[in-house]
């Protein structure tokens, strides 16, 4: 704000813009609680939404009755990296969002180009990572990376939907899959 100006054009400048200013921040503040309420509202009168919003799915849960999940990732049409686990809908306590904190690790022969810039040799070993990065209602949120000679090569979002199959195109001939399982027996 300008120091030159006299007292009343000061007030007319607060007067006539900072009611405005906070007139739209209510606004907005406004919509989006509008909009956040009918998607909530549409969801459970359509019978989408969760019976409990206090559980959200975790993927090394300790739960009987979980979802067996399979995961695996390809590049280039070849398999990379395969395993199982137990998708559970728990409530969101300390002691699952420590299980939620787990990473799965892998390796494998480099050769592949990643986000078009950063090129891997076929000498090079490629440290793959799995982790939950969020716990969702109905998903689960896994982070994916990807690392080589102290460079990140890739570092992106699967979203899982518990007893679906899901597929993400992470990078040119990188592909995540999520599957259910027949089977009960996970490790």
């Amino acid at each position: 704000m300008r120091t030159d100006m006299s007292p009343a054009k000061n007030y007319n400048l607060f007067v006539t813009r900072i009611p405005k200013l906070f007139l739209l921040a209510v606004l907005m503040s406004l919509l989006a609680t509008a909009l956040g309420s009918s998607r909530v509202l549409t969801a459970a009168s359509a019978g989408g939404g969760s019976q409990n919003t206090d559980a959200v799915w975790f993927w090394f849960g300790d739960c009987l009755n979980g979802t067996p999940m399979g995961v695996r990732i390809t590049v280039e049409g070849q398999n990379v990296y395969h395993s199982t686990f137990r998708a559970c809908r728990m409530e969101r306590v300390d002691a699952n969002t420590e299980k939620e904190k787990r990473i799965r690790v892998f390796h494998f022969p480099g050769g592949h180009t990643f986000q078009h810039t950063y090129r891997t040799n076929e000498g090079e070993k490629i440290e793959g990572n799995i982790w939950q990065a969020g716990a969702d209602p109905d998903d689960i949120l896994l982070g994916v990376s990807f690392v080589a000679h102290g460079q990140i090569l890739l570092n992106t979002i699967h979203i899982v939907q518990p007893g679906k199959r899901t597929q993400s195109t992470l990078d040119r001939d990188l592909v995540i899959k999520t599957y259910p399982l027949k089977s009960r027996a996970v490790q």
